[in-house]
């Protein structure tokens, strides 16, 4: 009865969104909810994926500021009845990478009107496929201040993941051992899920508890199997231990579509860390390095900026809080000195894009 009705309600969704596009009739877009439920998040970062290169009527107004948009519908929608013209997060006409994921890198977690939160497929443990951390790269034990590396895992030999093109998830950390800010993801290595390095993802540090990742292909075509998608790299708070104990690592609030956005179930994951004082411990622990994102400095800034990638920088762009685009060039190369325009002190976005990824950085801008 309960499924029925979850049927019927997102037929009706699809109902009335698909007759608004047939009779033209405007809709209300802000920038960065592509889902159109209310907030931002990395469950609207699945959806550029899936509208990848789509394209439409621009908007009139091409900016991403916070406030309600009219936007033509555009021909055609997501599995959830909410029209194509929402991925548009820049109004420009078409869904890319570049232009339509900054908008939810700068509003994530902003919300408007009621939300209708999402929901999760709850996976079962040896049932589903599951997504989680390689216990078998864990460390036995951890000091403060060491780093360690964790693949992430999706799927396995007895349950493969079937019909996979994107997934978003949370990793949830205990602030009293891990600091969010120096937990970093590598989606660079080419896998079963990432052959030919077709993909795009996102990661929004939400609070000092929890890290919001999402990562979707961009082809429409979906794979199938098991093994690591990507890497995650934490570090030990130093001098948070003065006896033996355990923090958690968990990844939760998943949500995996195939290419035409149906969900699939997926079991998440806990991990124990043991943690030792330094005392108390004799062996040696490996330090693992980790890929780096482009380092900019000064920070703050008045009239200039360095920055300096472990890969050529092809792409660098400066936005203000509302997107605008205030600076953009093609570097070419792995280091960089720019000369800022005159800007009111406050706080801007860099865009840096390299061929590891996408990067975006705060950066202060003061008198």
């Amino acid at each position: 009865m309960e499924e029925n009705m979850k049927r019927l309600i997102i037929y009706l969704i699809f109902a009335l969104t698909n007759s608004a596009a047939l009779q033209g009739q405007p809709l209300e877009v802000w920038p960065g909810d592509v889902t159109n439920n209310g907030v931002v998040n990395n469950i609207d970062f699945l959806h550029l994926g899936l509208a990848y290169n789509y394209v439409g009527p621009a908007r009139d107004s091409i900016n991403v500021n916070w406030q309600p948009l009219q936007a033509s519908p555009w021909n055609g929608q997501f599995a959830n009845g909410v029209n194509y013209a929402y991925g548009d997060c820049n109004g420009d006409g078409i869904v890319n990478y570049f232009y339509d994921a900054f908008p939810i890198y700068v509003h994530y977690g902003k919300t408007h009107g009621p939300v209708a939160p999402d929901t999760y497929p709850a996976g079962l443990p040896g049932i589903d496929p599951a997504l989680e951390f390689d216990p078998n790269a864990a460390p036995a034990q951890v000091v403060g201040g060491q780093q360690f590396s964790l693949p992430i895992l999706l799927g396995s030999p007895a349950i493969p993941m079937e019909d996979f093109y994107g997934v978003a998830f949370s990793v949830l950390v205990d602030p009293d051992f891990v600091d969010t800010d120096q937990v970093d993801f590598d989606f660079s290595a080419a896998s079963w899920a990432n052959p030919d390095n077709d993909r795009i993802f996102s990661i929004n540090r939400v609070s000092d508890r929890r890290i919001d990742v999402g990562w979707v292909r961009t082809d429409h075509n979906e794979k199938s199997g098991y093994g690591p998608i990507g890497e995650a790299s934490f570090i030990v708070i130093d001098d948070v231990v003065s006896v033996q104990q355990s923090f958690m690592i968990r990844i939760d609030s998943i949500k995996v579509y195939d290419r035409f956005g149906n969900e699939a179930a997926v079991a998440g994951d806990t991990l124990w860390i043991n943690v030792t004082p330094d005392s108390q411990i004799n062996a040696t622990h490996t330090i693992f390095p980790t890929r780096k994102a482009p380092r900019v400095s000064p920070n703050p800034a008045s009239e200039s900026i360095g920055i300096e990638a472990d890969d050529p920088i092809r792409l660098l762009s400066l936005h203000d809080a509302s997107g605008r685009n205030l600076l953009q060039v093609r570097p070419d190369d792995r280091r960089y000195s720019c000369r800022l325009p005159e800007l009111r002190a406050g706080l801007y976005f860099l865009q840096i894009q390299t061929d590891t990824g996408l990067f975006f950085q705060k950066i202060a801008i003061r008198p």
